[in-house]
């Protein structure tokens, strides 16, 4: 871990805008750096600061120290806790922030910030809570947690809690200084406070109060034990023989109660029998007008019936429709396409004939060239052997030319050169001769330079003296005018302030704030009463709801009971009663089948004549050949027996239908209702349970002039009715009262008002004050100042004149003259340094080009006569090779003459090729007609076939249509229906059908079930009254009137209940026995839960033994009052690992010395001397430098304790040098410089001098006034 960066403002004294870089700049590059500044200035809140930016924490604030008082002025509302971090923020300042850059030990970057500021960002605002966030620098991303989420991630990153980083990160070496003289009991607190040891005292406390609570929880057991009382086995046993008693009572009122609930349960039932069969009359009426409403459905159906049989035609008909169109448009298709067809075939006929004529053509054109090709090829060849001898020579005279040219370009370059040198020459000379001067300045040109900088330099500054002379003049004229008028200031001031001072003392804030304050007590207790009570009504206006509900849910969950439980009944009696008539109806049925037998021989009756025998019996007389009587008188019985019994047979079978229908539909609306009686008592329970805590505070307190009584969970509505009235009347005069507080607390609270302002007023007209006071101090030491720098000014004015003078003078021997001054004045000094260093340039390049142009003419006259002889060589062959070229054209032209009049001037090859091409490309052409030809017949042939074809579709399918309308005319014709009637008819398919039967079936089925249910209720009605008439005569019996049990046998509404006085008797006595038996098993209980408590304590009376021991034999190890058994031992455990930790840094440090323990003395230590023979020496005969030295270790020491030191980066040492002798602090700084070789940046927090000088690189923080610093980093 290691600080990169600071950054703050407005802390204590800091209050501008600092940041400090230990990584970069001359902070990290020196690693060993001083904090200086006078006591006072701010150098230790620079650790505050770290330690508030990754901790909120501050090591001179104790965090834990309880009941702090509370700092500020009095009266000031925005006074903070002395040990609270924020008190930092500089006084008069609206926010203050501080941020710290640092390397987590994983290596990552990160920034911490911490800021407070005060309400609605003004100085006298109220100081808010801090806030801190964490930002990874690389990424810029920000940690998401709340604060103490923060503090885990940076206690992560670092790898140190804040206590680990006050003892490792900030070395308390100077505390070791004092550990090493101070007494037995300071050495101890000391060793504590370093090194975090708090909590071993803490343990040694803790074991010891444990101890004793165990101890005192044993001798408790112990007198628990003794104070059980238990029952005598004869007491027992009479208690059990009175509960026995008292039970039998109990059963005998239960019966008499159970016996009532049953008879006012039947009077119940009687009324809503009576109900139920207006219901049912009510359904039986609905449910035949719906059937006589639905008689034109009945007519439309058999209709639609009737007309079915069309329907398979109809479909034919459309589908013979919808062919015929499919097949003549296919029809018209297929003659089109046979005359395109046609069409294509005699243009492709046409084409053929052409493509022969254009092959014929070029075949003969081809003959006729041949022969004249042959023999202009022979001239070709002649011509390109000459052309091949004309090329040869034209390349041999186009490299002589080229030659020729470069020859030529080398003369004239050498030519100009010769020229340019020779004139070059002569202009330097001009130059040389002209400019005798220059040649002095170029010899003594860093001389001149250095003369004119350092008299601009002196009349630059003597420039700048002037003018902060002047304004040093006119700042302090008004400083003198300012200084009296903060005099008046302060004289009106103390007017303002003692005119105040007496508005403030005719206030008593404080008295009014204490009534206030009480007021406001009253008023919320009131306030809370009145909460409560609406809590209340709230709560009670739920319960009403529920428990209506409740009522209306029970209410129909009895008649859906009763209903399926009637159903049951009578279904139990109609299936019996199904199979008998199904018995009956069957052997009716057969008699009547062999009747009609017998009945179906009246065609063979006319046959008989008397006097011939039958041909069935044989009989000669035929008395029924004409009339039969008995027959015809029994098969009408018959008849009508079958038919009575079918429909009785029907009638049972619907009954029975319906009955089931009623159980599967009434048994899961049973459930659901069973279901939300049962949520509803859930409900009511839990609402219950929520408003207990109120509606017991609400009825145990007096609220007006009546009481209310107990709420319990069994109320009524009426009872909730009257509490809700009572309750909303509380709440309305609680309102009057909380009008009336409130009007009075607002009065009271504008005189407060009025009173702060005034002490606001006071405090600010004293802050004005001081700050007029500091403005006048520090318009004093202004002048101071400034008078001092006027002397300091003319000083410095008359060195730089001397010096003004010297250079001058020197600057006119150089130049021979005062010409130098005049330049610089009319070009100005960046002009001037131009012209001279032009000057000096130009006449050293001059000499140098002089040198080389002169060199150079004398190797340029022998390289120009050889390249002018090489040139005139080249130009003589040139004019050979072209005189050949002549003769070799001249004779070319002939022969190509001779060509050109055989052939022309075309490329033999390209001629053949073109003939060749052209016959070949008329025999393609040929071959494709011919084939166009041959597809275009294929193609019109079968177009005609498909023609064909359609035509005898188009017949087929036109002579179905006449024969599908023919049968369509014979049904309209038989159901004597228009077209448009009888399509109308065959829309409605099978489904509509079917759905439509099922619907007036549903229809007769519905009024069948009303009437059957209407006769049931009827029944029931005759049934109940022997029932209803035994309850009756057990009322009378009783003394029981009917109107108190709330229901009157001739009313369908049930009333509310209203308790019997005979009825309430016997409760009263049950309630009462029911307490004597609770009272007695609460005392057997009592009694058995004695014997049980006595065994248990026994048993934990066993184990308390064990613990107690064990936890004395803790308090005897490392148990105390005080804590000094414990702390003591691990305070010596302690100092010895921190002896060995500072033995090792010893070692590097001094190794002359050696820390080692007391014997005998755990928590004292003394010196080895290694060069003195291992010498024992006390820690006080050390010098100022060794003392230093041991105390550096042992601080070192510590830090390896609280963390690996070898993972910081950063070591700050506060104080601790004011003592050594120069000596010494050498040797200190010696050793601080080892340290930081290790790759530590150490920082030094001194206001000693030596020290200060010693170290290069300073932080410094210095004082500016008026309790304010500045930070600047020196070296």
């Amino acid at each position: 871990m290691k600080i990169l960066a600071l950054r703050g403002e407005n802390l204590a004294s800091l209050q501008s805008h600092f940041e400090i870089d230990f990584a970069g700049g001359r902070l990290g590059e020196a690693g060993l750096f001083a904090i200086t500044g006078k006591t006072g200035a701010g150098k230790s809140t620079l650790l505050d600061a770290i330690c508030l930016a990754l901790y909120d924490r501050i090591p001179r604030l104790q965090s834990n120290k309880k009941n702090d008082a509370e700092i500020g002025r009095d009266g000031d509302s925005s006074r903070i806790k002395a040990n609270d971090v924020r008190s930092i923020l500089s006084r008069g300042k609206a926010e203050a922030y501080t941020e710290v850059d640092f390397v987590a030990n994983d290596g990552s970057h990160w920034r911490a910030h911490w800021h407070v500021r005060r309400a609605r960002g003004r100085a006298e605002g109220r100081v808010q809570a801090a806030e801190q966030w964490l930002e990874n620098i690389d990424t810029g991303q920000r940690f998401a947690g709340k604060k103490q989420e923060l503090q885990a991630e940076i206690e992560r990153l670092i790898g140190l809690t804040f206590e680990q980083f006050r003892r490792a990160v900030m070395l308390p070496q100077g505390e070791f200084a004092a550990f090493l003289k101070a007494g037995a009991d300071d050495r101890a607190a000391l060793l504590e406070r370093m090194t975090g040891g708090e909590i071993y005292g803490q343990l040694s406390v803790a074991a010891y109060e444990r101890a004793r609570e165990e101890k005192l929880a044993l001798t408790q057991l112990q007198d628990k034990l003794g104070d059980i009382a238990l029952l005598s086995d004869e007491e027992k046993h009479a208690l059990l023989s009175q509960v026995a008693t008292l039970k039998q009572q109990v059963e005998r009122l239960d019966s008499q109660l159970q016996a009532f609930k049953q008879h006012k349960q039947t009077l119940q039932t009687a009324t809503m029998l009576a109900a139920r069969v207006e219901q049912a009359q009510s359904q039986s009426a609905e449910a035949s007008q719906q059937k006589a409403e639905a008689a034109p459905r009945y007519t439309q159906l058999t209709l639609i019936e009737q007309v079915q049989p069309a329907q398979r035609d109809y479909s034919l008909l459309n589908q013979a429709q919808t062919q015929l169109k499919k097949v003549t448009d296919s029809l018209t298709a297929a003659i089109a396409a046979l005359a395109t067809k046609t069409q294509g075939h005699q243009i492709a006929e046409q084409q053929m004939v052409a493509a022969r004529s254009a092959l014929k053509d070029v075949e003969q054109q081809w003959q006729a060239v041949e022969p004249k090709l042959k023999d202009a090829a022979k001239w070709d060849q002649k011509i390109s052997g000459l052309h091949d001898q004309w090329r040869e020579l034209d390349g041999q005279c186009q490299q002589h030319r080229h030659t020729q040219q470069e020859q030529q370009q080398l003369v004239t370059k050498l030519q100009h050169a010769q020229q340019r040198y020779q004139q070059q020459v002569e202009q330097l000379q001009v130059y040389f001769t002209q400019h005798p001067d220059v040649k002095r300045l170029a010899e003594q040109a860093s001389s001149v330079e250095d003369n004119v900088k350092r008299y601009l330099a002196a009349h630059r500054t003597n420039g700048d003296l002037r003018k902060e002379q002047q304004q040093i003049g006119h700042e302090l004229q008004v400083h003198a005018q300012a200084k009296v008028t903060l005099d008046q200031q302060a004289k009106d001031l103390q007017q303002q302030l003692q005119a105040c001072e007496a508005q403030r003392q005719s206030l008593d804030v404080v008295a009014l704030e204490v009534q206030q304050t009480q007021e406001r007590v009253h008023y919320a207790d009131k306030q809370q009463w009145r909460d409560t009570l609406r809590q209340g009504i709230s709560g009670a206006k739920e319960w009403q709801s529920l428990l209506t509900q409740q009522g209306k849910a029970h209410r129909e969950w009895q008649d859906t009971t009763q209903r399926v439980a009637d159903a049951t009944q009578r279904l139990a009696t109609l299936v019996p009663q199904l199979a008998t008539l199904s018995i009956q109806h069957q052997e009716a049925e057969g008699m009547l089948q062999q009747s009609r037998a017998v009945m179906q021989l009246d065609d063979y009756r006319d046959e008989l004549k008397d006097g011939e025998a039958c041909p069935l019996c044989g009989s000669l007389e035929h008395p029924y050949a004409t009339d039969n009587p008995v027959v015809e008188g029994l098969l009408q019985t018959q008849q009508m027996r079958v038919t009575e019994l079918a429909a009785q047979k029907q009638a049972t079978e619907a009954l029975i239908t319906q009955l089931q229908q009623l159980q599967t539909t009434e048994q899961p609306r049973l459930l659901a209702l069973e279901a939300e009686c049962q949520s509803l008592d859930l409900q009511i329970a839990q609402l219950y349970q929520q408003y207990e805590p109120a509606f017991a505070t609400l009825c145990q307190t007096v609220v007006s002039e009546q009481t209310a009584s107990a709420l319990t969970v069994e109320a009524d509505l009426a009872e909730l009715a009257a509490l809700l009235e009572q309750w909303q009347a509380d709440v309305a005069q609680m309102d009057v009262a909380l009008k009336q507080l409130q009007q009075a607390g607002e009065d009271r609270q504008r005189r407060i008002d009025q009173g702060r302002q005034l002490e606001r007023q006071w405090q600010q007209l004293q802050q004005a004050q001081s700050q007029l006071a500091e403005q006048l101090h520090g318009h004093v030491q202004k002048t101071t100042q400034w008078q001092s720098r006027q002397q300091s000014l003319e000083q410095q004015q008359a060195t730089q004149t001397e010096i003004l003078t010297a250079r001058a003078e020197a600057l006119n021997g150089q130049y021979g003259n005062d010409a130098w001054l005049v330049q610089l004045k009319s070009v100005g000094e960046e002009a001037f340094f131009t012209q001279l260093h032009t000057q000096i340039q130009q006449f050293s390049a001059n000499q140098t080009a002089l040198a080389e142009a002169e060199k150079q003419l004398g190797l340029l006259a022998p390289q120009l006569a050889e390249a002018q002889t090489a040139l005139r060589n080249t130009e003589q062959r040139s004019i050979e090779i072209t005189a050949a070229m002549t003769l070799l054209t001249k004779e070319k032209a002939q022969l190509w003459q001779q060509r050109v009049a055989l052939i022309g001037e075309q490329d033999l090859p390209a001629v053949e090729n073109l003939h060749k091409q052209a016959i070949h490309n008329q025999q393609l052409a040929l071959d494709h007609a011919q084939q166009q030809q041959r597809q275009s017949g294929e193609a019109m042939a079968a177009a005609d076939a498909a023609l064909k074809a359609m035509q005898q579709q188009h017949g087929d399918a036109t002579q179905a249509l006449i024969e599908q309308q023919a049968q369509w005319t014979q049904w309209l014709t038989q159901f004597d229906l228009t077209d448009e009637a009888l399509t109308a008819l065959l829309a409605h398919n099978e489904g509509w059908l079917a759905q439509e039967r099922e619907a007036l079936k549903q229809l007769e089925q519905a009024l069948a079930a009303a009437n059957t249910v209407l006769s049931e209720r009827e029944l029931a009605v005759v049934e109940h009254h022997p029932v209803l008439a035994i309850a009756q005569q057990w009322l009378t019996a009783h003394s029981i009137d009917i109107d108190d049990c709330g229901i009157q046998p001739d009313q369908s509404d049930v009333a509310e209940p209203v308790a019997s006085p005979i009825v309430s008797g016997w409760e009263t006595e049950k309630a009462a026995l029911d307490e004597q038996i609770f009272q007695g098993r609460q005392r057997l209980a009592q009694a058995e839960q004695a014997e049980q408590q006595s065994g248990a304590l026994t048993e934990q009376l066993k184990g308390q033994q064990a613990t107690t021991e064990l936890w004395l034999q803790m308090n005897e190890l490392i148990g105390s009052a005080t804590g000094n058994k414990f702390r003591t031992l691990a305070q010596g455990l302690t100092l010895q690992q921190l002896v060995v930790l500072a033995n090792e840094h010893l070692h590097d440090l001094a190794p002359r010395y050696a820390l080692q323990p007391v014997p005998g003395s755990p928590l004292a230590l003394q010196v080895i001397d290694h060069d003195m023979g291992d010498e024992v020496r006390s820690v006080e005969s050390l010098s100022g430098g060794e003392s230093f030295l041991v105390s550096l270790a042992l601080a070192l020491a510590l830090a390896s304790l609280a963390a690996d030191t070898r993972q910081l980066g950063s070591l700050f040492i506060d104080e601790g040098f004011g003592t050594l002798d120069p000596d010494s602090l050498e040797m200190a700084l010696a050793c601080l410089d080892a340290l930081q070789a290790d790759g530590r940046q150490i920082g030094v927090i001194s206001h000693v001098g030596t020290l200060v000088e010693r170290i290069g690189v300073q932080v410094a923080v210095e004082a500016q006034g008026g309790g304010r610093s500045q930070i600047t980093v020196r070296g």
